[in-house]
């Protein structure tokens, strides 16, 4: 039904978005600075995935334009959805290559998300890579269907973005930069403090979303919740909300009114 809906052809062909020269697989000498932040979501191409270089063990991190990453956004179609019990495998393909992904039900809102999802419909996803003898694949911990196919293209603009924005820094800095550049490269990105060394809202929000009692519930926590313990304008809220789940940070769960980080506190 959704295949129909929207023709991926012009967004795909030819590989216009990402050629595949742009991106390199650095040579066995290539020593890239280990990141703090792995946890930060990258958006890619199953293109660059495929042709990633991954420096040593199995558990290393994927390197892309000479960024360490690990967790990343990708948007396609799926196809060959296989359900089991306990998880739920699926074929990824964003028309520059085809990836294995996988999801886990950990909690009942994981089982509802893949109820969801059908062959032949578009989804944005989140998710670890995982290279395994040589095979590599997408463990998901996000995945929604999309609704406005704007947001197709405007995924390998941001992708182009970031893979431009990527290499110039390593070039101009001549070694990887210490951080990833994820999708926060494409708007403004919230300061972690503001100017008088406080916490952001993001910063806070983000506190009481990693607080453990708020980690074990499926529903991570509320809008009213973090209200009552922020004491802010409830429209301040709202739009740190935006910006954190516009980066990836994190997801609503059960309704638009609950989020849950998408990354360890």
């Amino acid at each position: 039904m959704y295949g129909s809906q929207f023709d991926g052809n012009a967004a795909f062909s030819g590989g216009g978005f990402m050629p595949s020269q742009s991106v390199q697989n650095p040579d066995s000498s290539f020593s890239p600075a280990k990141n703090r932040d792995v946890q930060a979501l990258l958006p890619v191409t199953v293109k660059q995935i495929s042709t990633a270089f991954v420096p040593g063990s199995e558990k290393s991190e994927f390197v892309i334009d000479g960024v360490d990453v690990n967790n990343v956004k990708l948007v396609g179609i799926v196809s060959s959805k296989v359900g089991r019990i306990t998880d739920v495998t699926f074929v990824l393909d964003d028309g520059t290559g085809r990836i294995d992904c996988n999801k886990w039900f950990h909690e009942a809102v994981d089982t509802s998300e893949m109820e969801g999802i059908s062959d032949g419909m578009y989804v944005c996803v989140h998710g670890r890579l995982k290279s395994f003898q040589g095979k590599r694949t997408l463990n998901v911990f996000s995945i929604r269907p999309i609704e406005d196919y704007d947001e197709v293209a405007y995924h390998f603009i941001e992708c182009i973005y970031v893979h431009f924005y990527n290499k110039k820094k390593v070039q101009a800095q001549g070694s990887a930069p210490t951080q990833p550049q994820a999708a926060n490269s494409m708007h403004q990105s919230f300061a972690p403090y503001s100017a008088d060394g406080s916490k952001s809202t993001e910063e806070m929000v983000l506190d009481i979303l990693h607080h453990p009692s708020c980690l074990a519930r499926e529903e991570g926590a509320s809008v009213k919740q973090m209200l009552q313990q922020l004491k802010i304008p409830e429209i301040k809220l709202k739009l740190a909300i935006e910006n954190l789940v516009r980066e990836g940070n994190i997801y609503s769960t059960v309704d638009d009114d609950h989020f849950k980080s998408a990354i360890n506190g």
